[in-house]
């Protein structure tokens, strides 16, 4: 049996082209199916909220503005209510009693020289004030004012005194002036009279010389207590 070269390679040829039509068919439908759009799918469900990020650093502090204008000034607060009355305190002066005298000499003995008396209109004190304007001595003298309820003996150690003068005794040819002063209290009870002595004497001195005290004034305030 005898073959062909020329026949074989046809059929060769033939079954070539038909694979070739074959494949660039599968290609072809390939290429249309990738081409074609499909239907769209349903939507899926809504993932979870992820975890909130870390805080960032606070940005630096801005600058201070400009301090505003001053507002207008409030009404005034409603007055408030009056405090209880406070407790009465005691009266002051209320009585006052008083002698004035010109002039008067006083030696080394003990000279009377005025005095003052005074009701007492309620439980207190009085404070007895006696002033002399001038006194005036010979011979290095000092000069001696007794205040009391008694004028002289025997209650001289109840007497307040006062004291001025020289610092020196003796005969001299000087002649010294000064004026005094003498003050004392004395409690006193309701409706009670009380009479205050003043009393004036000459220290110090050997002599008989005379004492000269002038402008005399004194005077008794009582104040209840």
């Amino acid at each position: 049996m005898r073959r062909t070269t020329k026949g074989v390679t046809t059929v060769v040829f033939v079954v070539g082209l038909v694979a070739a039509i074959l494949v660039a068919s599968l290609i072809s439908a390939g290429i249309s199916s990738l081409l074609t759009v499909g239907q769209k799918g349903e939507k899926g469900d809504k993932g979870d909220t992820g975890s909130t990020g870390a805080t960032g650093p606070t940005g630096s502090t801005g600058a201070t503005g400009v301090t505003g204008a001053m507002g207008p000034a409030g009404a005034t607060g409603a007055t408030g209510s009056q405090g209880p009355q406070g407790i009465q305190g005691p009266p002051g002066v209320t009585t006052v009693n008083s002698s004035s005298i010109l002039f008067i000499n006083a030696t080394i003995n003990p000279t009377p020289i005025t005095n003052v008396t005074i009701t007492a209109p309620a439980n207190g004190v009085v404070i007895v004030t006696f002033h002399v304007g001038y006194v005036q001595m010979y011979n290095n003298n000092s000069c001696g004012i007794y205040l009391g309820t008694s004028a002289t003996s025997p209650n001289w150690n109840n007497l307040d005194i006062a004291y001025h003068g020289t610092t020196m005794t003796g005969p001299s040819n000087e002649w010294v002036f000064f004026d005094m002063t003498a003050q004392a209290s004395y409690p006193v009870v309701s409706g009670n009279k009380y009479t205050f002595y003043a009393t004036a004497i000459r220290y110090l001195g050997p002599d008989d010389a005379v004492m000269y005290l002038g402008s005399i004034r004194m005077i008794a305030a009582f104040s209840a207590t």
